[in-house]
């Protein structure tokens, strides 16, 4: 599914109405109606008929409007709020102003706040917010930053008109507050900040209406991807009946050291389990020996060493290794100690299709010439810490601006980045972006980022480009995970249950068994 940029909504919206001839009354009236559906919808509706619709300046107020006239009309007790005078309504939000109050619907001027006996009368009521649209870009402040924080206060169901306000809906980063929705309806084509965290923590369940937008001017916007089971499915085609192990190519997982053979080796799995044809953890002599016989799935070759503190790389044994191998995984467990550069700068020499996770991530924020130098087709995997050492600023600073972050990372290392999180982000140095919106909390556990690695690694060896090998990787990443939960909770579930799902994950997500977020009139 696209997701679109509140620019190249209003373009659409623009040229529907100016070139196309369809006017914005009627836009407006087919956004309205689909969100009074919506709150006609909410199970609450049978304990209780009260509305309240607060409405801001704007045409997301006067979808508002429409709203609200079309729950009266059905029988609902309906308040309409106003946070700004009605003078500053005009064109189609006006007109619609006129034609509630026609309907009796008592409508409240509030321009200093939700008067107490409103608030008190909408603790029974569905809560609308129609105060901000996709045109937000600074902090919600004064009236409409107290009037959301009470709306977040009330207990009954709440419905956003097209995003909940005080979320950037290019971004999804909070403006200094924002509200918090049960249900989203929004118009045309979902929004970036739907989908990209924080802003899809506040928008519930995400619902598209269409208003009346031609469909194939929706098809030309390609601002951002939301990942679906038809990246999986590209990825994993029916394997033809001459296949053997070489045609699935082979994955060298480098790290391991002692203290840490669990990383690499639960990499190493996950690419088995991903459909890599053979797979090789490098390591040293000593990690090689606690390995071996663990798992008779992968192969182990030693051309690394310790020294004292320092990691040792036999150059010559580690080239060997490396030839005719179909990809690269290095960084878990492979640790930071000095030398560690050492064989960074070796692997990305060698040329192979590579995924840097982890210890790798780490050393290349301490050494920043190791990540300008990364080759084209590297997909990065940073966690929300790595990439802000990566970046040199804080963890807050990444998480409240995610894709700006994966952006970044993006033109900086010249690698898909793979920012990983709640609604996992990749970025290509060509522009290309997507979101995933697959996973859970229970993938919440040590070992997991290191499964990814390797799934990624899989697809990389069976030369799909890393940007498409990245998404499909993340994607069935976040399947696997909420397979796992359904099955075990979302409390105890361990990476190596994850490995271990990795293929009825896929087939899962191969039949068809999950799908997007809901369309209206669609049957997903």
């Amino acid at each position: 599914m696209k997701l679109v940029t509140a620019e190249t909504m209003r373009g659409l919206d623009r040229f529907t109405i100016e070139s196309i001839g369809v006017p914005g009354c009627v836009l407006m009236e087919a956004a309205g109606a689909a969100v009074a559906r919506a709150a006609m919808r909410f199970p609450a509706t049978r304990d209780t008929r009260r509305v309240l619709v607060v409405s801001g300046p704007g045409n997301n107020g006067g979808d508002g409007f429409v709203a609200a006239r079309h729950l009266a009309d059905a029988g609902f007790d309906v308040v309409t709020a106003l946070l700004c005078p009605r003078t500053v309504y005009s064109g189609d939000s006006l007109a619609n102003l006129k034609a509630l109050e026609w309907f009796g619907v008592p409508v409240i001027e509030a321009p200093g706040g939700l008067p107490d006996e409103t608030v008190a009368w909408a603790t029974e009521a569905i809560v609308v917010d129609a105060i901000f649209g996709t045109g937000l870009t600074r902090p919600v402040t004064g009236v409409y930053a107290d009037t959301i924080d009470i709306l977040n206060t009330l207990p009954g169901p709440c419905l956003a008109v097209d995003i909940p306000s005080g979320i950037d809906s290019d971004t999804g980063a909070v403006l200094g507050t924002a509200f918090k929705a049960d249900v989203t309806v929004t118009f045309g084509a979902a929004k970036i900040g739907h989908y990209v965290w924080p802003g899809r923590g506040h928008c519930g369940e995400i619902t598209v209406v269409p208003i009346g937008i031609p469909a194939k001017l929706l098809e030309r916007a390609d601002d951002l991807r939301l990942l679906g089971p038809g990246e999986i499915r590209a990825a994993f085609a029916p394997r033809p009946p001459d296949s053997y192990k070489n045609t699935f190519g082979h994955v060298a997982v480098i790290g391991g050291m002692v203290g840490k053979t669990g990383a690499a080796l639960l990499c190493g799995m996950a690419s088995v389990r991903s459909g890599a044809g053979l797979t090789t953890l490098v390591t040293t002599a000593q990690s090689g020996a606690s390995l071996e016989g663990r798992c008779p799935d992968l192969m182990i070759e030693c051309p690394l060493s310790t020294s004292g503190d320092w990691l040792v790389v036999d150059e010559a044994a580690l080239k060997g290794v490396l030839d005719h191998k179909g990809s690269v995984v290095a960084g878990p467990g492979l640790g930071t100690r000095p030398g560690t550069s050492a064989l960074i700068a070796s692997v990305i020499g060698c040329g192979l299709p590579t995924v840097f996770d982890a210890d790798a991530l780490n050393v290349m924020a301490s050494e920043h010439d190791l990540s300008v130098r990364l080759r084209p087709g590297t997909v990065i995997t940073p966690h929300p810490g790595e990439a802000a050492r990566m970046l040199g600023t804080d963890t807050a600073t990444v998480q409240a601006q995610r894709l700006r972050a994966a952006r970044q990372l993006a033109d900086a290392t010249g690698a898909v980045t793979v920012l990983k999180g709640a609604g996992s982000i990749i970025a290509s140095p060509d522009g290309r972006l997507a979101v995933s919106n697959s996973g859970t909390p229970a993938m919440a556990v040590a070992g997991a980022g290191d499964v990814l690695a390797g799934m990624i690694g899989a697809l990389l060896a069976r030369g799909i480009p890393s940007f498409d090998a990245a998404c499909a990787a993340v994607e069935l990443h976040g399947v696997t995970g909420s397979v796992a939960a359904a099955r075990l909770g979302d409390h105890g579930v361990a990476a190596t249950d994850l490995v271990e799902l990795i293929p009825e994950a896929t087939r899962i997500a191969c039949d068809g068994l999950v799908g997007p977020d809901r369309i209206e009139g669609s049957d997903d």
